[in-house]
């Protein structure tokens, strides 16, 4: 039995309709195998349990909108120093200062989009490509 992928998403509040896209991605991706999705927590919740999430997941996946809004940049940390494998998106929007900054700091290939519709074409080539190189466990 193949084990469940955990995919951990982070992105900032703005981006729900991105955030749902995302989601249909992975719902429609033709395999058997189980995935287990966690979000940035929303303001107001707690990071604790999603931290934890992202410490065990499989794949991290950023998405950026206008801002870089916290507690992004403490899950890119947590990724990077877990080794995680991550997808970075970045939406085609004039950007805060700290999104500009962010650009300019990550040393990752930024996949840019201008709608949900085309975050979820190049996530679902992403995600299916994952699931290839994963293989069977």
């Amino acid at each position: 039995m193949t084990k469940s992928i955990r995919l951990f998403v982070s992105s900032s509040p703005e981006l729900a309709p991105e955030r749902e896209a995302l989601g249909q991605a992975v719902a429609e991706l033709p395999v058997s195998v189980g995935w287990e999705i966690k979000h940035t927590p929303r303001p107001g919740e707690g990071v604790d349990e999603a931290l934890d999430f992202l410490e065990g997941c499989d794949l991290f996946l950023v998405v950026l909108g206008a801002d870089f809004a916290a507690p992004m940049g403490l899950e890119w940390r947590t990724a990077l120093s877990g080794g995680k494998r991550a997808l970075a998106y970045r939406k085609r929007v004039l950007y805060s200062p700290s999104a500009r900054g962010l650009l300019g700091e990550w040393d990752v290939a930024w996949t840019a989009f201008e709608n949900p519709q085309e975050l979820k074409a190049h996530a679902t080539q992403a995600l299916a490509q994952t699931l290839l190189d994963r293989g069977e466990e």
